[in-house]
């Protein structure tokens, strides 16, 4: 998501900084650059006017006049800027009721029973006690749809009782408040089209269940077709806020934008992949770092904790410690790289990391599938004791694996340099190197 702007915007940014000086025509040649790359990614016309008019307002002031450092000035204004177009501060959901209800709705397509299940999974893990249900009378297999994905992300499912959406409503919150259960997401009837049947329908759902929130599911990749279907959705249904999904698809970004800045209707969360942790909740600041080529530390701290394993990784903690790490913790450690995005995902996120668009392309994550899959194709003894793997097992792990031999000799030789890197680590040697290390980076937490 992003990713055209991004490229467009941080390129401007990256010029900015630094500048000792910036003239009204060096100014008004920048918002052209940028006025073209919001075009260019699909951001509506009303939009891409306000955000270079009040940047140029904000721009011209005593502010960027007395500064030392005009360029950051400007690209402060203009992470304000992006920041209140995506909605301001990050907005938590309101589930102070118990049961709370979440109300998704939207357009067949979009992504709305699988964002169901993906929300369910997010609030589940954030300690809530969450059950999902779906009001679709017309589509059984939809309710089916969901039903498994409940058993996927380990939530229950309340089958609601009742031949219309709002009976089948009525019956689940009944159940959901029974059984003690915080919130109850409601997944409702798609339609290929907005229609006054599916809007009457949600309508009548809202009026009888009282849903704490309204969320519309998007999906990013309809383009200025979003701003359409989120102003209908929104005067039906009074939303308080929507769920964008497939964002890794969309380089653009546009919709986001545009949706945000005129309907008011501020995005809550993104899906950003197809597995079912590929979800998080939106923070228009941090997204809007991210525009702007400025990273995402937070963002990347946050994915860490949630999904790299503690025990795990405590464990391989302590084997390093020993100089213990054998192949079987390196697969470990090259799965949990995978799970936060693999190595591009993780560079786009650290700041100062203005790599080109070619070259995050290139970073694809198919050599360490290739090195996992040659580590699961060995025994465990293999894996503990590498120097035992002769010529004909090398043989053997090659055709297991789908590589070469050589390709297995070039991995074997990385690890082998990489454990005598890890003996070297050890003791008062080892800490004198980290400092030194630590030094070059400007500072690293706990490094003494």
């Amino acid at each position: 998501m992003f990713a055209a702007l991004s490229e467009k915007l941080g390129g401007i940014a990256e010029r900015l900084r630094g500048t000792a000086r910036v003239s009204e025509k060096d100014l008004d040649a920048t918002l052209r650059e940028m006025r073209l790359a919001l075009l260019e990614a699909d951001v509506a016309l009303p939009v891409v006017r306000f955000l270079i008019d009040e940047a140029r307002r904000r721009a011209l002031g005593a502010e960027v006049a007395k500064s030392l450092q005009p360029g950051q000035v400007i690209i402060k204004i203009l992470h304000d800027l992006l920041t209140e177009v995506l909605g301001g501060q990050r907005r938590d959901l309101d589930v102070s009721r118990i049961p709370s209800v979440v109300l998704l709705c939207g357009l067949q397509g979009a992504g709305k029973t699988t964002t169901a299940g993906k929300l369910a999974r997010l609030l589940r893990t954030q300690g809530r006690k969450v059950a999902l249900t779906s009001v679709d009378a017309t589509r059984p297999a939809a309710r089916e749809q969901l039903q498994i994905l409940a058993g996927q992300v380990g939530v229950p499912y309340i089958v609601g009782e009742g031949e219309t959406a709002e009976a089948m409503a009525v019956s689940a919150l009944d159940q959901a408040r029974t059984q003690g259960h915080h919130i109850l997401i409601l997944d409702t009837a798609g339609r290929q089209v907005v229609d006054e049947a599916l809007m009457a329908e949600i309508r009548a759902v809202a009026a009888r269940v009282e849903p704490s929130e309204r969320l519309l599911v998007l999906d990013s990749m309809t383009g200025q077709t979003a701003l359409t279907i989120a102003e209908q959705f929104h005067a039906a249904l009074s939303l308080t806020g929507c769920i964008l999904t497939k964002t890794d698809a969309d380089v653009r970004g546009g919709a986001a934008l545009s949706v945000a800045r005129s309907t008011g209707v501020v995005i809550r969360y993104v899906g950003t992949g197809e597995k079912i942790g590929a979800f998080e909740a939106f923070d228009p600041g941090r997204f809007a770092g991210r525009i702007l080529g400025q990273g995402d530390v937070v963002g990347l701290v946050e994915k860490i904790q949630a999904t790299v394993d503690r025990e795990k990784a405590e464990r391989a903690a302590r084997k390093l410690k020993k100089g213990e790490f054998d192949l079987m913790d390196f697969a470990e450690q090259l799965g949990q790289m995978q799970n936060m995005g693999g190595m591009a995902g993780m560079l786009k996120m650290l700041p100062g990391m203005k790599l080109p668009k070619d070259a995050l392309a290139q970073l694809d994550d198919k050599p360490i599938k290739r090195m996992q899959a040659m580590i699961y194709s060995m025994t465990p003894k293999e894996r503990r004791y590498p120097k035992i793997i002769n010529g004909s097992r090398k043989r053997r792990i090659a055709a297991g694996s789908g590589t070469s031999v050589q390709e297995l000799n070039q991995m074997l030789k990385q690890f082998a340099q990489m454990q005598k890197m890890m003996k070297k680590m050890k003791g008062a040697k080892g800490r004198r190197m980290l400092a030194q290390l630590a030094g070059r980076f400007g500072g690293m937490p706990g490094a003494r």
